[in-house]
């Protein structure tokens, strides 16, 4: 009993050492002078932009990067260079090794800064970002229990619950932490990470489930204009709407173009001569272009070609027809596709009275629509 006693109050302290230990670290004073804080967001702004370019596309510059390890390196030889500094700028070094896939470099770095001044946001940043991403959010969660207005660590919480697909909360996260910035006139924080809180909340009030969102890999630019060969590749793979296209062996992307062009996927319902071209030789996909393909895909998936002129005979048989879609004339050859996919709620009108026929359309916008199939 006495045993059990020991080990009980010996799980205890370890619990309060470790915990006095975060609090230590988020207590320990880093009050910059004006002058120091101006030197240090030079870095911070470099490296800001590195990786929310990053978190957008899953790549980075190369250049830029290794730009601003050899800037940080010559600022560290620089004599008397304060401590605070020194930390500040060894943990921006780290961040850029994680990076890079260097681990190794990064923990260096962060035993280096931890030493020097282990109460600086960036030190934080950098001890959450090497561990496992279920650990990071709980050592955020620490922090912020110590802390609750750090920006710096509010921001880490909304990329790592982007990270496991909790977008509503990674938004929540993300917008508190902009307010945090501009509350301390860091607004250029809220510049650089703005294109990627939209790309989360985008993906949130997108529906898309976790299956087709891994297909989508959250580390490639989803916000990005969607090609022709993306568009067939994302329905060939995520749903069986080619199913009667393409039976037998796996098809490369450019035999799936030839099969679909063949069977008149990309030609219009109305004047389809030499319609497809719009298609296959564009650099990206608009709005009607989509509509088109995917009321094509519609109309097969139905067993009734006739469905495809559906609309266009109905208002020709108006004494003054008038196209319910603003931005949309009725003779237009793609007034079919459009009606269609709104009928059946594939696409929408964007403000209850337009199309925008002609506005480019996202990865993530057509995964919506291929959603909407179902």
């Amino acid at each position: 009993m006495k045993k059990f006693v020991l080990l009980l109050i010996t799980f205890g302290l370890l619990l309060v050492s470790c915990t006095s230990t975060i609090q230590e670290d988020v207590f320990q004073s880093t009050d910059l002078n004006e002058e120091l804080a101006t030197e240090l967001s030079i870095f911070d702004d470099s490296y800001i932009l590195i990786e929310s370019d990053y978190l957008l596309t899953g790549s980075y510059s190369s250049e830029d990067l290794s730009y601003l390890h050899q800037d940080i390196k010559t600022h560290l030889e620089e004599k008397h260079i304060e401590p605070i500094i020194a930390a500040h700028l060894t943990a921006i070094d780290g961040l850029l090794y994680i990076l890079q896939g260097k681990n190794k470099n990064a923990e260096d770095c962060y035993k280096s800064a931890k030493s020097l001044q282990n109460g600086d946001d960036y030190v934080l940043l950098l001890g959450t970002k090497l561990s496992s991403p279920e650990e990071a959010l709980v050592k955020v969660d620490e922090i912020l229990s110590y802390d609750a207005n750090n920006a710096i660590i509010l921001l880490e919480k909304g990329i790592l619950l982007y990270g496991q697909k909790e977008f509503d909360k990674s938004v929540a996260a993300i917008d508190q932490a902009f307010v945090q910035f501009d509350n301390e006139s860091r607004s250029n924080y809220r510049q650089a990470y703005k294109e990627f809180r939209d790309k989360v909340w985008t993906l949130y009030i997108s529906g898309i489930d976790n299956e087709n969102l891994d297909k989508l890999k959250l580390d490639q630019n989803i916000t990005s204009p969607l090609t022709l060969e993306t568009m067939v590749r994302l329905t060939y793979e995520s749903t069986h709407l080619l199913e009667d296209l393409t039976t037998g062996p796996k098809l490369k992307t450019s035999d799936l173009i030839v099969k679909l062009t063949q069977a008149g996927i990309f030609d219009s319902t109305v004047n389809p001569q030499d319609s497809s071209q719009e298609i296959l030789t564009c650099q990206q996909i608009t709005r009607k272009m989509c509509a088109r393909y995917l009321w094509n895909l519609y109309v097969l998936q139905s067993g009734n070609p006739d469905l495809a002129r559906k609309f266009s005979r109905r208002f020709s048989r108006m004494t003054e027809p008038k196209s319910p879609v603003f931005d949309l004339m009725i003779e237009d050859r793609d007034f079919d596709a459009v009606l269609g996919v709104v009928e059946n709620e594939i696409m929408h009108l964007v403000d209850g009275r337009n199309f925008e026929t002609d506005k480019v359309v996202t990865v993530l916008d057509f995964m919506t629509y291929l959603k909407n199939f179902n």
